[in-house]
């Protein structure tokens, strides 16, 4: 090869070199300027993620004060203030876009809701509302606002949801706020739920969080190039995205920044990823660099054979080149390692510059000393002293809580203090004390010695709003106990009796309502309705008459059967309206009228209509067999009157004698019903005679069983006197004594079998004054058990012995009158083996021995 070739290979293979080296040039600069980028993007999401933990750290404390509020108690039920209060704490905020009361409801209290109210708890099962299944407890919403077409269905039970179920536990356990996504059908809701800390309650409060609200400081005011994209997850469930702020690009792999924060009772992780990231390849230009590298390689190889001559030279200028292609290579990861070591310190200083200069919160950092390092522009202001006279100083000259005591070094006096938010009193310019939140947190950096942050917030307005909230309170409820003093006293003023019922629990009663029960209030208010039942079926069976009525919005009308507190019962007419039909909660209204004196009075008409009815009926009775008894001896004295007279003139002695003698029985069982009549009109008016003297009781009952011994012999009976154990005297009127004999053994003959016996007794116990006992006994067909009272009733005879056999009812009730005259006992009981036995007993001396009546 020609040197003047040679020389043209070399200039361009120098040139074609100095174009490589300028291209590897320009990728490190692309390189460094996408580090600046990235730098820039990264101290935005610092300032961003500081934002939005005070932001929902400040919601967690607002919901937390408005919990207390919806929850209070001030002589209302909880469900009253929520929907007193509701719409004012909705207003406040917005980020809070609803509100929601939850239950904590056991299984036990789960079946008493169903069984008592009729609702029941339900959930979403793929896609349709049903009744909820059954787990260890159910979170269920009862009140809300708005109830807007967007409200969760009523009584819902939001632990349906596995992750959402372990949440609301671990809420109910910790007392900490935490928040949840939860799942309505096809609706989805951010809420943050809390629980009341004034008392314990089964009560929760849930709000609904506005996402918009809550990512309205994102990406404002920001450049394009710097706009970052915002997810926020559950550290406990990663899977579950709480918001994100471009819900419809897809995910990076790896974020600009991930952090994890503590916000009430759980761990948040918030991922910052850029808006607008490149997609171009940092090294776009490296290709092209090999490539002219690669071509310059070429080039020189193909002047290798060209030049044979000039290999050597070629080889010994490829060494020297090798040799500065190692040197630069030992340069660049020099450069490199430089880059790698300042980086952290230079990422570090620019974010800390950031946080502290562009956040809206006043901030401190502090030497381990607790020595003022640095103070951002709002600190500066809200102490009201330039930066460089702040620099320095002891935390404690600013903060009165940071200044160190007894001897202790800051960072032990500041252990106590780190991560939770605490109030104290900032010193200012001219000694001005102003109330703060401070929240102080630990920074450890790799190569330096530990800082301190102190991130001061202004709560002045806070706590004058919070001043304001609860003078409001107290005005609300100074108005709520001058209405319930009014109500109290019209109830009390009312002369009807009147109650507020809640789950079938008396809330509220006015006087007119213990006065009608004869109850106490302490016994009554807070206690079951089951106190006025007497049982408790009807109990329950009146729950199911009356509480589909009342949800359905109907006045119930209903006359029961009520208990007093003395154990007597009283006839009301009941009267209810629920309060708000579709919000069982909410209780029912009920009026009580005490009728009882008009059931009486209706009872007692009752009883006189049965009764005439049966004297009635008893009457007619009697003036049937009455007038049989009247017409057939008449007949038989006509008839045989008639006979006698005919065959007087025939002169056959023995057959008038027989016909005077039927004659005679006739008119003498005539006169028998006549006597018995005028013996109960002289009952009845109190003219009975009775003439009382000593008399033989024995020797009486001998002479009627002789008396009716013919007439027990025409029926087959045979009448048995059994020996007295003593000599029977008494003081008695023997003619009455035997007339009630005569009536007892009559009956006893007309109602026993041919062939029987009828067996008189007698008895005597000893005492003062001896008793004497006369029984007869027959075997006749006995009297019913629920009859042996009755049968003694004038114008009563047994369902037994209506037979047709005749008798006017007459003869027991004046045998009983007869006895209770002589201060004696007259009754009947059955026999054991078939029969009846009819038994009075006389004391042995009466009071009076002369007429009495």
């Amino acid at each position: 090869m020609k040197p003047d070739q040679t020389t043209r290979l070399t200039w361009l293979g120098s040139i074609l070199l100095a174009l490589g080296i300028w291209l590897l040039a320009m990728v490190l600069q692309e390189h460094e300027n996408q580090n600046t980028y990235r730098k820039q993007q990264l101290a935005q999401a610092t300032l961003q993620l500081e934002h939005l933990t005070q932001r929902i750290q400040q919601l967690s404390q607002a919901g937390q004060t408005a919990t207390e509020l919806l929850v209070s108690t001030n002589n209302r039920s909880a469900h009253g203030s929520f929907e007193h209060y509701a719409p004012y704490v909705l207003g406040s905020s917005d980020a809070f876009d609803f509100v929601a009361l939850i239950d904590r409801i056991s299984p036990v209290q789960r079946q008493a809701m169903e069984e008592q109210q009729s609702l029941s708890i339900r959930e979403f099962q793929g896609g349709q509302l049903g009744n909820a299944s059954t787990r260890a407890m159910y979170f269920v919403t009862t009140l809300q606002h708005p109830e807007d077409g967007k409200a969760l269905p009523s009584r819902l039970d939001l632990g349906a949801e596995p992750a959402v179920y372990s949440t609301l536990v671990q809420a109910s356990a910790s007392g900490q706020p935490v928040i949840a996504r939860i799942r309505a059908g096809n609706l989805q809701r951010m809420a943050i739920f809390f629980s009341p800390k004034a008392k314990s309650q089964a009560i929760m409060v849930m709000f609904g969080l506005n996402s918009d609200a809550l990512l309205a400081r994102l990406n404002k005011d920001t450049p394009p190039a710097l706009q970052l994209r915002l997810r926020l997850l559950l550290n406990s469930n990663p899977g579950v995205v709480m918001v994100d702020s471009h819900p419809g690009k897809p995910v990076s792999a790896l974020p600009l920044l991930s952090a994890t924060r503590i916000i009430g009772g759980q761990r948040l992780n918030f991922e910052f990823s850029p808006l607008n990231d490149s997609n171009e390849p940092e090294y776009q230009h490296l290709p092209l660099s090999l490539g002219m590298l690669l071509a310059l390689g070429i080039l020189i190889m193909g002047g290798h054979y060209y030049n044979r001559n000039s290999l050597r030279e070629i080889q010994r200028q490829n060494s020297a080149l090798s040799l500065l292609q190692e040197s630069n290579q030992a340069l660049r990861q020099q450069y490199s390692q430089q880059q790698q070591h300042i980086k952290p310190l230079h990422d570090s200083e620019e974010r800390h510059r950031s946080v502290l200069h562009g956040a809206a919160d006043g901030m401190l950092l502090l030497s381990e000393q607790g020595e003022v390092l640095d103070v951002n522009p709002a600190a500066a202001a809200l102490i009201g002293q330039p930066r460089e006279s702040l620099l320095q100083l002891p935390a404690g000259a600013l903060i009165s809580e940071l200044h160190c005591r007894n001897g202790l070094r800051f960072e032990q006096h500041a252990a106590p203090l780190l991560g939770m938010p605490f109030e104290a009193m900032l010193i200012c310019d001219q000694s001005f004390m102003l109330q703060v939140e401070l929240s102080l947190s630990l920074i450890r950096p790799q190569q330096s010695a530990p800082l301190y942050l102190v991130v001061c917030r202004n709560i002045a307005a806070r706590k004058e709003r919070e001043a304001a909230l609860i003078r409001l309170k107290d005005s609300l409820a100074e108005q709520v106990e001058t209405q319930n003093r009014q109500l109290t006293a019209l109830l009390d003023a009312s002369p009807m009796a009147m109650a507020y019922i809640v789950d079938r629990q008396f809330k509220q009663v006015n006087k007119a309502f213990l006065e009608l029960f004869a109850r106490e209030e302490s016994t009554t208010v807070d206690h079951s309705t089951r106190l006025i039942y007497d049982s408790d079926e009807h109990f329950l069976r009146t729950g199911r008459l009356i509480y589909p009525m009342l949800h359905e919005g109907q006045v119930t009308q209903n006359t029961l059967r009520l208990q007093r507190g003395d154990g007597s019962s009283l006839w009301v007419n009941m009267y209810g309206r629920a309060v708000k039909p579709d919000t069982p909660g909410l209780g029912s209204v009920w009026l009580y009228q005490d009728i009882s004196t008009q059931r009486n009075t209706e009872e007692a008409l009752r009883q006189a209509r049965d009764l005439a009815e049966e004297t009635s009926r008893a009457k007619t009775e009697f003036l049937a067999n009455m007038s049989h008894e009247l017409r057939t001896p008449l007949h038989a004295i006509l008839g045989f009157a008639e006979m006698g007279e005919a065959r007087s003139h025939g002169g056959d002695g023995n057959k008038i004698a027989h016909c005077f003698e039927r004659i005679h029985n006739s008119g003498s069982r005539l006169l028998s019903l006549l006597n018995d009549l005028l013996d109960l009109a002289k009952m009845e008016v109190g003219k009975m005679d009775y003439q009382f003297s000593r008399s033989d009781l024995e020797q009486v009952v001998r002479e009627a069983v002789e008396d009716l011994r013919g007439q027990a012999g025409k029926c087959h009976v045979t009448l048995v006197q059994l020996p007295a154990p003593a000599r029977l005297m008494a003081d008695m009127d023997p003619f009455r004594i035997g007339q009630v004999v005569r009536n007892l053994l009559a009956n006893a003959i007309k109602f026993s079998p041919s062939g029987s016996r009828v067996e008189i007794g007698f008895n005597l116990t000893p005492g003062q004054p001896a008793l004497l006992h006369v029984s007869v006994r027959d075997h006749g067909p006995g009297v019913p058990q629920g009859e042996q009272e009755r049968i003694f009733d004038k114008f009563i005879q047994s369902s037994l012995t209506k037979t047709g056999a005749g008798g006017t009812g007459l003869g027991l009730a004046i045998s009983r009158e007869i006895i209770n005259a002589h201060q004696g006992v007259i009754s009947v009981r059955d026999a054991v083996d078939g029969g009846a036995i009819f038994s009075f007993t006389l004391p042995q001396t009466h009071h009076v021995l002369h007429k009495e009546s």
